[in-house]
């Protein structure tokens, strides 16, 4: 065996094992298993020295022996990271999990990395004197080769592959490599639109994702600490400029969207949920409309979100104006004209009335995007549900802007007024209870009718669809009669910030004024009760205009019971605290709504079941087939030592019954 005391080497510091250790090649490790204490893999796994302390039988590999206790790592400044074992724990620089894994750890701070990636070299950001960056890699400084030719690879800051050209790389020829574009970038920038608030900083650190694309692997990013914003070297020079008549603010155009987990401001689903991901939305799911502010954060899928209502398209000979929904032939088939495949309904299009011509968003997408960069002047962009709202204009009488927000139209109301809109039916607070015993009563009632994965499912989807219009008005209706909201008929964040325009004597938010403009020319005056005061007026006409304009964005297929609840209680409620006869109007419409509502949770609640039983009768069938090639089993297994077997097996069967009781030595002869 060949030893050599190895203590007090710095390599070799572990833990505070009070022992001297000892390098050895023994191959008595070999056959019992012995572990290592620190990964508790196989002592004898890598086939090399390994250290032994024979006082208390302590083992380690020599690649975990020399492994440093503690170790300070450029992802993490602020501590020290301590060697540890973990479970399925993630890396904050490969991302990874695996189980008992080595990890260098900061429990304080949530720091993770494994012992491998943290000998990875990391470049350094340095700075010169015009506060653009430098960056050393093995202790010197990264050079700029005019026409990288190497192997391909992913640039260090972007991660997308880098095959040629210049670029800034390791003089120890590690794999750090840097677009020239990517390594050119100054240390600190401000910008007024993405994050107004601090200077962002640029360093290198695990994978973050970016707060304005949501891309996952960002290792060279502009950081804010003190706000935990985040963005990459791309997205941190983006400038907002897609202006959308709902938005007070620009939109950021994304044109390298990653997330799909948030919910669309327009259409309020995540792309996941818009009807399980047609491939229409797979075709844009990268492209995003986005705006990024803490006071102001929403998110626009690309194909619900501000788009130019007409484009020219090269292979059709009219302009092509965008619908909401054009519905197939006859045949009930759809179909898009530019790329002769199959449609989804659904989704916008660009169409031409006169030559019935139909083409997908994305089968026209260079000259969407050439109208949203601006190079198409003068086009007039909108979202879906934005067409109901659009008038002639010719028929657009001028708007009177406003220097004050619906904030201060707010703060001028009297008491009474705000206590109107905290409970707009006048109730006490002993009728208040009465209504919610009446709605949990009524809520109970109608349940029968909902979907629900129980055992009742046949009874329930009978009772749906034997349900008729008188138990539709007093059992379901009902439900909706009673809800009262919390807060009463409350006012969004949003508009309470945005600038009034006044409209023909109505003062609402300015991208409520297309919604009210429309209202007024197609039913003149609201009327209302004449002792509405201005401000009175003012916050139940915004308030109507906002419900009409979220129900202008709702297909019926996203209505939910919940969102039904909201709008006929607020249709109801301006109706009681304004007098306007179209939001009794509204309410009526929304009772058709909460019918048609239940019709498709009919059709719907059928479906889910059809495929629920079909399902479980091929499990059935299955079991049916098991169950019968085990009857045949069974069959064989009586057979065996009646009539099968061999010969020695039969004999052998019968002799062993007969002695089975007697002791091991009868039959033999001494």
């Amino acid at each position: 065996m060949e030893t050599r005391d190895i203590q007090g080497k710095k390599t070799t510091v572990r833990y505070n094992h009070e022992h001297p250790m000892w390098e050895t090649t023994s191959f008595i490790y070999l056959f019992n298993h012995t572990l290592c204490d620190l990964c508790r893999n196989d002592i004898w796994e890598y086939k090399d020295l390994f250290f032994e302390c024979s006082k208390c039988l302590y083992y380690l590999h020599k690649s975990c022996g020399e492994l440093l206790l503690y170790i300070n790592h450029s992802f993490h400044p602020l501590h020290s990271a301590r060697i540890t074992r973990l479970d399925n724990i993630t890396c904050c620089y490969c991302d990874k999990s695996y189980p008992n894994a080595l990890m260098y750890s900061c429990h304080q701070c949530s720091f993770y990395i494994h012992s491998s990636c943290s000998m990875i070299p990391i470049p350094i950001i340095s700075c010169d004197n015009q506060n653009y960056v430098q960056y050393t890699c093995h202790d010197c400084l990264m050079t700029l080769v005019e026409r990288y030719d190497g192997v391909i690879i992913n640039c260090f800051a972007c991660q997308l592959p880098l095959s040629s050209g210049p670029a800034y790389t390791c003089q120890q020829s590690c794999k750090n490599i840097l677009h020239k574009e990517c390594a050119e970038l100054p240390q600190k920038i401000e910008h007024s639109s993405l994050h107004p608030h601090h200077p962002l900083k640029l360093q290198i650190s695990g994978l973050r994702s970016c707060n304005a694309c949501y891309k996952r692997d960002c290792r060279l990013i502009f950081r804010c600490e003190e706000c935990n914003f985040n963005f990459c070297t791309e997205c941190a020079f983006l400038i907002p400029t897609v202006r959308w008549r709902r938005h007070n603010h620009p939109l950021f155009l994304m044109e390298r969207g990653w997330s799909v987990d948030h919910n669309c401001y327009v259409c309020n689903n995540t792309q996941h949920q818009v009807h399980q991901v047609n491939d229409e939305v797979h075709h844009t799911r990268s492209l995003l409309f986005h705006r990024m502010e803490i006071e102001c954060d929403l998110k626009i899928h690309f194909l619900c979100g501000p788009l130019p209502c007409t484009i020219k398209y090269e292979c059709h000979v009219h302009p092509l104006i965008l619908v909401d929904s054009i519905k197939g032939d006859d045949s009930n088939e759809c179909y898009c004209d530019a790329c002769e495949d199959t449609r989804n309904e659904q989704f916008r299009v660009y169409y031409c009335a006169e030559c019935k011509y139909v083409a997908h968003i994305h089968c026209v997408l260079n000259e969407v995007l050439k109208a949203l960069k601006g190079e198409q002047r003068d086009v007039e962009l909108i979202a879906v549900g934005d067409a109901r709202w659009m008038m002639p204009n010719n028929d657009v009488e001028a708007t009177r802007r406003t220097t004050f927000t619906l904030s201060n139209i707010m703060e001028a109301l009297t008491e009474p007024e705000r206590e109107q809109l905290r409970n707009p039916f006048d109730l006490s607070s002993l009728e208040e209870a009465a209504y919610k015993r009446e709605y949990e009563t009524k809520r109970e009632q109608s349940s029968r009718f909902e979907r629900k994965a129980d055992n009742q499912d046949i009874q329930r989807i009978q009772n749906l669809f034997n349900l008729s219009a008188s138990h539709f008005r007093w059992n379901y209706l009902d439900e909706f009669k009673n809800f009262i909201a919390k807060e009463g008929l409350k006012m969004e964040e949003m508009y309470l910030k945005m600038n009034v325009v006044d409209v023909e004597g109505y003062q609402v938010p300015e991208t409520l004024e297309p919604v009210l403009r429309t209202l007024l020319h197609k039913y003149g005056d609201l009327g209302g009760d004449s002792s509405l005061t201005p401000q009175m007026k003012s916050i139940g006409c915004t308030l109507l205009c906002i419900v009409l304009d979220r129900m202008s964005t709702t297909k019926l297929e996203d209505i939910t019971k919940d969102l039904l609840l909201q709008w006929y209680f607020y249709s109801r409620g301006i109706r009681k605290i304004t007098g306007f006869k179209i939001a009794y109007s509204l309410r009526e419409h929304v009772k058709k709504l909460i019918a048609n509502f239940v019709g498709l949770e009919a059709i719907r609640f059928k479906k889910e079941m059809v495929t629920r039983v079909e399902k479980r009768i091929a499990e059935i069938e299955e079991l049916q087939k098991e169950l019968e090639t085990r009857k045949e089993d069974l069959v064989k297994l009586r057979s065996y030592g009646d009539s099968t077997g061999t010969e020695f097996i039969k004999d052998n069967i019968h002799q062993g019954l007969e002695l089975r009781w007697k002791d091991a030595l009868e039959g033999f002869n001494f």
